[in-house]
């Protein structure tokens, strides 16, 4: 046998950079330059299942709370359009927040983000009426006793989701799981922007009228405007209000900018949920007040209702104020990284 014909017998070993072809000699390894097996999908920890169930608890009381509000204020004769607003909402938020918990279910981290927002505004929110503080009133013993059903497991399923085994599963699989489509996040931007111009025209409005309603001295005038404000306020500004808030954070936490990582959008997270608060905490429980007063025959001018107005109208202020500056920081997108922004680009994962 020649040397050639021995050489032709030896196995030829593949050279190990990415131009190799694959050959028996290498069976690891499978065909196709530099390709690698698929991961096996990571299995979520107990704590992931756990929290998902709570998620699901507090939402049904949340929704029986509400629907036995909406009844109460069927039979009392009440009811009417912000009642309609009300109704849409229930079923809204009973649809994301279950959708909001398969996204945890399947390792999404914005779905983590937007589960942690808004179960931490539903605990302010239940918090403040049943402290009596604001909000909406709760009716009866049946009411509250649903939203303190609400607030335990709300509690309980927040604190899973951030225990350590949940947190380690979520750094293990968030990257590959983050990201939402190219054609997705256009679709979510262009909600986003148009539901923002929504929610700046809005308070633009209130604004106006809150000024015009606490300048006027026409009683009528006066009840017109307030009762056009509250029914700007029941039925379209917390709607536009939360809308930008859910498709804010789908931009930011699912795509390349992230959620907490770029300095200019954690400010505009944190400000959006003070606007919120302001507008329900505040703005809200004025215009109600205001509505009393007049519903009581306070006159105009020279009473509680000057008061009211003014107040309402620097709250409109500084909601309408800062909505425009949250505008110029998206335009301007100044700052650069966070701190966990540059942890994230030291390890290769910002800007991905």
């Amino acid at each position: 046998m020649s040397t050639t014909d021995r050489t032709d017998q030896r196995p030829v070993r593949a050279p190990d950079g990415p131009g190799g072809p694959p050959t028996a000699a290498r069976p690891d390894r499978p065909a196709g330059a530099g390709a690698r097996t698929p991961a096996a999908p990571v299995r979520p920890p107990a704590a992931v299942g756990w929290a998902y169930a709570m998620v699901i608890v507090a939402t049904l009381a949340a929704i029986a709370s509400n629907v036995f509000e909406i009844g109460h204020q069927v039979e009392t004769g009440v009811a009417g359009a912000a009642t309609t607003g009300d109704l849409a909402l229930t079923i809204a938020f009973c649809a994301l927040f279950g959708f909001f918990a398969e996204m945890l279910r399947a390792g999404r981290q914005w779905g983590r983000v937007l589960l942690t927002v808004f179960t931490a505004l539903g605990l302010v929110f239940t918090g403040l009426g049943l402290a009596g503080l604001g909000g909406r009133p709760l009716v009866g013993p049946l009411q509250a006793s649903l939203a303190v059903a609400s607030l335990i497991p709300s509690v309980i399923g927040l604190v899973l989701l951030f225990v350590p085994s949940v947190n380690a599963w979520m750094a293990e699989v968030r990257e590959h799981g983050r990201m939402i489509s190219q054609r997705l996040r256009k679709l979510v931007l262009t909600c986003h922007v148009a539901i923002s111009v929504g929610w700046l025209g809005l308070v633009t409005g209130m604004f106006a009228m809150s000024v015009a309603a606490a300048t006027t001295s026409d009683a009528g005038q006066q009840a017109a405007m307030y009762r056009t404000m509250s029914m700007l306020d029941e039925i379209f500004l917390g709607m536009t209000s939360m809308f930008a808030l859910i498709t804010g954070i789908v931009v930011g936490a699912g795509t390349k900018w992230g959620l907490l990582r770029r300095r200019w959008v954690a400010v505009k997270f944190w400000w959006t949920m003070s606007v919120m608060v302001l507008g329900f905490a505040v703005i809200h429980q004025l215009i109600l007040e205001a509505n009393e007063l007049v519903e009581a025959g306070e006159p105009p001018r020279g009473g509680a209702l000057d008061s009211v107005g003014w107040a309402m109208s620097a709250s409109a202020f500084v909601a309408l104020a800062s909505l425009v500056a949250m505008t110029a920081i998206s335009t301007y997108k100044p700052w650069g990284l966070t701190k966990r922004g540059r942890a994230a680009k030291a390890t290769g994962q910002a800007g991905r």
